[in-house]
């Protein structure tokens, strides 16, 4: 059945590498109203979304529901098997988007990691059949920064729909933004919150200044930050695998930060990337973002 999605929800449930499990998936879709759910075949949990996706769907129609997945670094010389192995996880027909997931092309050689970079026009010609084919709705692209966004322009024939980027009141990215915006790319922010878990030290919602807009608005400070992206353009998708979470954070839709709060929290970027391969020693450490 045709999606009755004609653009991508502006809030989803974000997901990460590791079970999510498919109860919270439900209750995101039927219970808190979310419409965008957003896996990956290396977050190895398509399994419990799909699962989640189906027992919701005797309230939710899946065409209801916008599901994003992406094809990993080393899946890039087999796109469309790559896509026909997360449908079958997924227990789903098409993707509503489906994304590169890294602009680097890597497989596992006696459990390191070595370079095996595929021309990137030969997997976006990949990424459009697929579409052709009717096993996803649009195509896109994560990580990518304005050079490669430039390149794959100007020979995509169907263009890249979405960029999924870091973007958070530390990792502001207002230039990278601004050229996706002007494009017709939505720029979708992961980590909108930081990193709230054990994994990072720096998180924005203890920072004063949104701990205070917080207290300003009478909202929590991941409110304030998801509605800070919201207001910028950004698709956000938070991740959290607690039922109170849920609806905080499909509740930060519900108000709106004053252009000079707006100018508070902008001041706070860092250039700050949290996920990085650089500086977190993965696919060998390469400075992408260089």
């Amino acid at each position: 059945m045709e999606s009755s999605l004609s653009k991508i929800p502006s809030l989803g449930l974000g997901t990460h590498k590791g079970k999510t499990p498919a109860d919270l998936v439900k209750a995101a879709i039927v219970d808190y109203g979310y419409r965008l759910i957003d896996t990956a075949s290396y977050y190895e949990n398509e399994v419990e979304i799909g699962q989640g996706i189906k027992a919701a769907a005797e309230k939710v129609p899946r065409e209801d529901v916008f599901v994003v997945s992406k094809v990993w670094n080393d899946e890039k010389d087999d796109v469309e098997g790559a896509l026909r192995n997360s449908l079958r996880r997924l227990q789903l027909d098409y993707l509503d988007l489906y994304l590169v997931h890294w602009p680097i092309g890597v497989c596992v050689d006696e459990s390191k990691w070595r370079y095996k970079q595929r021309p990137m026009h030969k997997v976006w010609a990949d990424m459009e059949a697929c579409v052709r084919k009717g096993l996803c709705k649009r195509i896109g692209v994560s990580n990518f920064h304005c050079q490669l966004l430039v390149d794959i322009l100007s020979y995509a024939e169907i263009p890249p729909a979405a960029n999924q980027i870091e973007l958070h009141p530390y990792c502001v990215q207002r230039k990278l933004v601004q050229y996706c915006l002007l494009n017709d790319i939505t720029p979708i922010a992961y980590g909108p919150l930081t990193a709230p878990g054990k994994e990072f030290s720096i998180c924005a919602l203890k920072d004063p200044v949104i701990i205070g807009l917080a207290e300003k608005y009478k909202r929590t400070a991941a409110q304030i930050c998801l509605q800070w992206g919201l207001a910028n353009g950004h698709v956000v998708i938070p991740h959290t695998k607690s039922l109170g979470r849920l609806k905080e954070n499909m509740e930060a839709k519900e108000f709106s930060i004053e252009g000079e709060d707006m100018k508070k929290i902008d001041e706070l970027d860092r250039t700050l990337r949290l996920y990085d391969p650089n500086t977190r020693g993965e696919f060998g450490g390469i400075p992408i973002f260089s």
